[in-house]
């Protein structure tokens, strides 16, 4: 999963600038808000992907938040929020909510770093395809139940099923 780029970890205060660099070689258009957060954006097999990345030095922790371009309206939030019960349940790392502000369905997670090294930017490029990746499955499953009106238990249970092959 983890690209073998060589950096000079010694000087390394910020992470999100070398994960700025492994972005930027994956050719994913990103921007700088400011030092501590970087923003990406991915076009993925189901839909447009933005990555938010925040550093917190405080705690030494990295954020990663992808949001999908999809809107829960009101009248479908309760289906949701049972959608993101069962979903969440079935997830090993991270977890999916939708933002009170925007209403958009996420993937979250954080990361600790307890030393700047190679060993923990690998482990952050692996939670960044875990995260894409745990998207790519749930995403049908939100479309489901907000465009075609299935129930939430079905929605999940369509998207946890193992499949064999590709059509």
């Amino acid at each position: 999963m983890t690209s073998e780029i060589s950096y000079n970890y010694e000087n390394l205060h910020n992470p999100l600038d070398i994960l700025e660099q492994i972005i930027f070689l994956k050719k994913w258009s990103c921007s700088r808000a400011n030092d501590n957060e970087l923003i990406a954006d991915i076009k993925s097999k189901s839909c447009l992907y933005r990555l938010y990345f925040a550093w917190s030095e405080e705690i030494n922790a990295v954020s990663l938040t992808i949001t999908f371009d999809l809107t829960v309206p009101e009248s479908k939030k309760n289906l949701i929020y049972e959608l993101l019960a069962l979903i969440n349940e079935n997830l090993w790392i991270g977890h999916f909510d939708v933002t009170s502000k925007t209403h958009i369905p996420s993937y979250r997670n954080t990361y600790l770093i307890k030393e700047k090294s190679i060993e923990s930017i690998k482990i952050l490029e692996d939670l960044i395809y875990i995260g894409i990746n745990e998207c790519e499955k749930f995403y049908p499953s939100f479309q489901m139940v907000l465009w075609e009106n299935f129930d939430p238990n079905t929605a999940a249970n369509t998207c946890l099923m193992d499949t064999m092959g590709q059509a």
